[in-house]
């Protein structure tokens, strides 16, 4: 509703100050905080965020509302992400940029699937939320119901922290808030006659009522530390000068006129609430001034336009069309949001644009089985606890190689197929599942198997062909990498499960069926258009601290039978790969031997930087090879290491983020000894 009237840069260069200044976040910690653990949490300030658009960081992917309330689609998050994320910007909002200056993650919208971890704070805002439940209902969360589900976070912490730790952390916790525009701007969008009915004062008095409960309420709980942020001139923004043509483009004045009305009242609400209540501390940043003075000479500010916006349609780009998935489908876009220069910008690939598309188990799953169901996922603590700070899905302490690998090309961070909200494609997309085989038996029903990722791609394929037609669709497919990763689960799961296929099969006629369906899904994909493929083989799997515990005697050595089948796999593929470049046009491939990188990491771990390479960092038992990282799979108990940068595995049978890169690196530019005929680097260029 009011998101189109922003500039991209105000949510990254003046918004902060005040904040910093009014040290609200003075009792953090210094340096980084540690996610989760109950320790750190008592040195962390949690951050709260309650509001409309300006704060929403995609909560209103997960609602049941229109594209007029939502943002995940292009060009949102075109400049810092790279894609889409909900935020109403081209990168991030006021709240990104100040949790960066408290030493904090990126706060996470409360509705994230699988997203439960409170000690750093939740972000709760909706776009179009007002103070009034009357404001857009139906289509947002308003600002009672944020409420709501800010006890619910509070609740989480008394559960996990305790009473009187959880009291301490909400007292240390900062709150802040961002409401009012949409109950102002509304009655002028929509049919609603509310401002027949009551004069302005005593309307902006029930906003302003509202917003004192919240405060008050939350005070109740415990909270001490609030900030605000001021209105602008509403009327004065792009998509409100064009309500009225007979203004000939003249700032909406009555909008603006209860802006200012509110804006008084705000100001004077927290003093009073400082006079009544205990410990009660504020910052009130004015957004109004600072706005106004970037609008008025925005060059002095770095702006060359400071009325129009970047993306729209119509006088000032106001007509709400940004992204073309409203009503009106056509749209500008300006060439940088920086400057917001008034050009239209092509909407087709950026030069050399090369997508990565992905296929796969826990080795590269970024999140995908958080949305199925299953026990197969990482989406709690201690996972995620280094790069990330909060648990994203991935088997791993921080990224994963598919991550690394999508930074040297120069992309996004690929984001999972199943995440809410995800459809643009043209980066790429993650299908990978943990637990998956190639294999439709192997962990039947707690996967997405190969066969069902390569269907979620003919699916992908389907929509670009829609979305950007035929032909540059199909120059995305050709020029896009495909890297797969199938078969440690078919070969390990009939050792750790009841299950008797070897008992039906020879080893090389089992090996012969696993090689066998991933070859056929390389032929689908080649089909459809795909040329590039990447691959690592399996080394020395037996290795891994989940089957060295298979060992009677706990004698240090590997378990042999599955390292033999990995042998057997690892000639086969290399056989077939062989074959498909013989007889497909075009087909190339980039073949990784993690035979000799796992291995010399097994044998030599300090010649790579690594204290431990027999025992995992987190887990139970012997070399933490029992999978009970987290707590959440059967067994509540384990161990966890004070460094994983210091270990080759996170977990019983994942490496840290620190094996994952320097795989990555050789995968990406490694010599033909170790990644072979062509390295990804060599494929991301061809």
């Amino acid at each position: 509703m009011e998101k189109n009237s922003i500039m991209a840069k105000l949510s990254s260069l003046f918004f902060i100050s005040l904040f910093l200044q009014a040290a609200l976040f003075a009792t953090c910690c210094r340096g980084k905080p540690q996610l989760q653990a109950k320790k750190d949490a008592a040195r962390t300030v949690p951050f709260f965020l309650f509001g409309d658009s300006y704060l929403d960081v995609g909560n209103n992917i997960y609602i049941n509302t229109s594209t007029l309330d939502q943002a995940n689609f292009w060009p949102y998050g075109e400049t810092y992400f790279d894609f889409p994320t909900g935020r109403f910007s081209d990168g991030r909002l006021i709240s990104d940029i100040i949790a960066k200056h408290a030493n904090l993650p990126f706060i996470q919208p409360f509705l994230q699937p699988g997203f439960q971890q409170y000690y750093l704070g939740v972000n709760f805002a909706s776009a179009g939320a007002g103070a009034l439940a009357e404001t857009f209902q139906g289509f947002v969360i308003d600002l009672k119901s944020q409420l709501s589900n800010y006890y619910k976070a509070e609740n989480w912490l008394r559960q996990k922290l305790g009473n009187d730790e959880a009291k301490m952390t909400i007292s240390r916790a900062v709150y802040l808030f961002s409401i009012g525009s949409n109950d102002y701007m509304s009655p002028f969008l929509t049919n609603s006659t509310i401002l027949h009915n009551y004069s302005d004062s005593i309307y902006v008095g029930m906003v302003i009522g509202n917003l004192t409960t919240v405060i008050k309420e939350i005070y109740k709980r415990g909270g001490r530390k609030f900030a605000f942020i001021n209105l602008p001139d509403l009327g004065c923004l792009p998509g409100m000068r064009i309500i009225k043509s007979e203004n000939n483009g003249s700032c909406l004045e009555h909008a603006t006129s209860l802006a200012i009305l509110h804006n008084k009242a705000l100001s004077k609400l927290p003093f009073e609430l400082g006079k009544r209540l205990k410990g009660f501390k504020y910052s009130l940043f004015d957004f109004n001034s600072s706005l106004r003075k970037r609008m008025l000479h925005p060059s002095k500010y770095g702006f060359k336009e400071g009325e129009a916006a970047c993306c729209g349609t119509g006088k000032y780009r106001g007509v709400y069309s940004c992204g073309g998935k409203r009503r009106v489908k056509e749209f500008q876009l300006c060439k940088n949001p920086n400057d917001f220069l008034d050009l239209v910008r092509s909407h087709g690939l950026p030069k050399n644009h090369v997508a990565l598309f992905i296929l796969g188990d826990s080795v590269f799953d970024p999140g995908n089985n958080n949305y199925i169901n299953t026990i197969s996922r990482a989406n709690y603590w201690p996972y995620g606890e280094t790069f990330f700070k909060y648990p994203t899905g991935r088997f791993c302490d921080g990224r994963l190689t598919s991550d690394f690998i999508a930074e040297y090309a120069n992309l996004p961070l690929i984001p999972p197929y199943l995440q809410p909200g995800n459809h643009q494609f043209t980066y790429g997309v993650n299908f990978a599942s943990a637990g998956a085989g190639a294999l439709a038996e192997t962990n039947r029903g707690f996967v997405i198997d190969m066969k069902t990722q390569l269907s979620y791609f003919k699916k992908v394929e389907k929509l670009l062909r829609q979305e950007r037609g035929d032909a540059e669709a199909k120059t995305i497919i050709s020029k896009a990498v495909y890297l797969i990763n199938f078969g440690p689960n078919d070969y390990v799961s009939p050792f750790t499960s009841n299950s008797t296929v070897l008992q039906s099969f020879s080893k090389e006629e089992y090996v012969g069926m696993v090689i066998g369906n991933l070859t056929e899904t390389i032929k689908e994909i080649y089909r459809k258009g795909g040329r590039k493929f990447g691959f690592r083989n399996l080394g020395q799997l037996g290795c891994v601290p989940l089957l060295k515990i298979l060992v009677p005697g706990n004698t240090g050595s590997c378990f042999e039978e599955v390292t033999e089948l990995a042998k057997l796999h690892d000639v086969a593929l290399s056989k077939a790969l062989q074959e498909l470049e013989i007889n497909l046009v075009e087909f190339k491939y980039a073949m990784h031997d993690l035979s000799i990188s796992f291995g010399e990491r097994l044998n030599n771990p300090e010649k790579y930087g690594f204290k431990e390479a027999d025992t995992a960092c987190c887990g139970s038992g012997p070399y933490r090879g029992i999978s009970s990282c987290g707590g959440k799979r059967g067994v509540t108990e384990y161990e966890l290491c004070s460094d994983p940068t210091e270990y080759l595995f996170f977990d019983s049978s994942h490496l840290s983020e620190k094996g994952n890169m320097q795989i990555a690196e050789l995968m990406w530019s490694g010599a033909p000894n170790i990644t072979r005929p062509y390295n990804l680097k060599a494929l991301f260029e061809a």
